[in-house]
């Protein structure tokens, strides 16, 4: 699968922070050289899929940015899957978030929490960092937090440590969630099994492609199913160690385009 060999992927699977943006520039569209490269994905007829932790909202205007209008994406780390035409809802896996908050709200009583509302922003218990996320954002009390479905719920600890806040996680003894860090002391929590590449499965279900038929991209611990799952996963440059090892392979930083420099192996300019 390696340039030159004649594989070229029939479907890419694009992580959005750290891979198609800087976290640096998050809110900002992706810089020309990334739009080109995708665009000459879509060109090819090969599919590009949006993975990303974010919401639906939010995963819209990168798809506004990319100039992507068919298809599907993934949000919320798989568990929503969004026809890219309409900006639906095709699929939604939700959970019963109550016990994990209880927890996190005991635990580490300066943290705040937040629950996606669907295409539109955030029910949230208190301010999070300027910046992380975007929509209307609704201050509740952690017992409001719970009156709706949940998608996702995101622990932040604005004034915490990253690994002690993995240390709670891990030790939590929950048996309902599946659990990704962030690169700052952020947590997302999701149904148990619901991943990136669990919403690729749907996508490919949906499009006709394989793994073995798909190049998949990401730089953070909630990609790491993804590319084990895909027929190539490559880590960005700046990804940590562990994310590396799960990869096939590694190119270069965001900061230098390496998603950009990538794709053009697979689909020359």
């Amino acid at each position: 699968m390696t340039p030159g060999s004649g594989w070229r992927p029939r479907a890419v699977a694009l992580d959005v922070d750290g891979t198609l943006v800087t976290y640096e520039d998050a809110y900002t569209s992706p810089r020309p050289a990334v739009v080109d490269a995708v665009g000459r994905v879509r060109a090819s007829g090969a599919h590009v899929v949006v993975a990303t932790g974010r919401s639906l909202h939010s995963t819209s205007k990168i798809l506004d940015w990319l100039g992507i209008s068919d298809g599907y994406a993934v949000c919320s780390n798989g568990a929503v899957v969004v026809d890219a035409a309409s900006r639906r809802p095709v699929e939604i896996t939700t959970f019963d978030a109550s016990d994990p908050v209880r927890y996190f709200a005991e635990e580490i009583p300066d943290a705040v929490l937040a629950v996606e509302e669907l295409g539109a922003g955030y029910r949230v218990t208190g301010e999070f960092p300027v910046g992380e996320l975007d929509g209307r954002m609704t201050v509740v009390s952690h017992d409001e937090l719970l009156e709706g479905p949940v998608t996702r719920l995101v622990v932040r600890w604005p004034n915490g440590d990253r690994e002690r806040l993995r240390e709670l996680a891990r030790t939590s003894g929950l048996p309902s969630v599946d659990y990704a860090i962030g690169f700052t002391a952020w947590l997302d929590i999701m149904p148990v099994g619901v991943s990136k590449a669990s919403g690729l499965m749907t996508v490919a279900g949906l499009l006709g492609f394989t793994a073995n038929e798909t190049l998949a991209v990401g730089d953070g611990h909630n990609d790491v199913e993804m590319l084990a799952w895909a027929g190539l996963g490559v880590a960005m440059g700046q990804s940590p160690d562990d994310v590396k090892a799960a990869a096939d392979t590694v190119c270069d930083d965001v900061d230098e385009d390496g998603v950009a420099t990538l794709l053009d192996l697979y689909f020359r300019p």
